[in-house]
């Protein structure tokens, strides 16, 4: 089987940057990046084309502008199985007006799959459909630089539709969020070689996650209070739950390492 290992990178905060050095006219740095974890899948392989921004200007009396960010690297086929406890895919990387973004399109190709005991599954995208338009609201200010964090939901994105022969429905499942304002979450669980899902719960929504090879796990969380549930997705271990986890502004939210045990 064909190994895809894209670049990786940790997260890292908003940091003051200085636009002088590049033009004199006031501009702010963009990130775009790319994090996720397969679900029970051994690697969920997806065609990354590139972004397009819906950008208002300042000055320009509400203009829309549309500005397209390929995926500049020439294999587009991104393993995001690799995209965990904290790791993160650069998508794109530019600098921009002031103003205020107010939308993201993640633009996909045809060449989905996932693989399961070195078979290979198609992943079709419904209907065709190769753009994911997701609203943010992210106001540029001049010598600052942001992380636009797109979240690629497989655990919501792939469901099986048949076991045997198993057939798999494919709705790419993304949220869009800025890095400003939240805080991380971090853990690890033993065995390490088990790999559960770990879902984070509000009001019951959730978002999910996997444990790396080691056993660690990342979430950035808005600030609040979360339920933490681990799925060992293996019928020899029980579900656990860690309830009352709160998340404050800015701060990073260690969780004692979590043991699953033996039914």
């Amino acid at each position: 089987m064909k190994r895809f290992k894209p670049l990786l990178i940790l997260f890292f905060p908003i940091l003051i940057w200085s636009c002088k050095e590049f033009d004199d006219s006031p501009k702010a740095l963009v990130n775009v990046l790319l994090i996720d974890a397969p679900a029970q899948w051994d690697s969920v392989i997806v065609e990354i084309q590139g972004v397009e921004l819906e950008f208002v200007p300042n000055g320009r009396g509400g203009e829309v502008q549309q500005l397209f960010w390929p995926y500049e690297p020439g294999d587009k086929l991104i393993d995001i199985s690799q995209l965990v406890g904290g790791t993160a895919l650069p998508v794109a990387r530019n600098e921009m007006q002031l103003g205020q973004i107010t939308g993201i399109t993640l633009r996909l190709g045809p060449e989905n799959s996932l693989y399961l005991d070195e078979d290979r599954y198609a992943l079709n995208l419904p209907g065709g459909n190769t753009d994911y338009f997701l609203p943010i609201s992210l106001d540029l200010e001049q010598g600052f630089s942001y992380d636009l964090i797109l979240d690629f939901d497989l655990e919501k994105s792939i469901q099986v539709a048949n076991s045997n022969p198993l057939t798999v429905n494919f709705n790419p499942t993304i949220s869009a969020y800025s890095g400003i304002g939240r805080s991380d979450l971090t853990g690890s669980t033993s065995p390490a070689e088990i790999r559960p899902a770990i879902y984070a719960i509000q009001q019951g929504d959730s978002i999910s996650t996997h444990t790396n090879s080691s056993g660690n796990f990342t979430f950035r969380l808005e600030p609040g209070t979360y339920d933490v549930f681990i799925d060992p997705k293996d019928s020899r271990y029980n579900t656990d739950t860690i309830r009352g986890v709160i998340i404050e502004p800015g701060k990073t939210k260690a969780l004692e390492r979590i043991t699953l045990t033996r039914k």
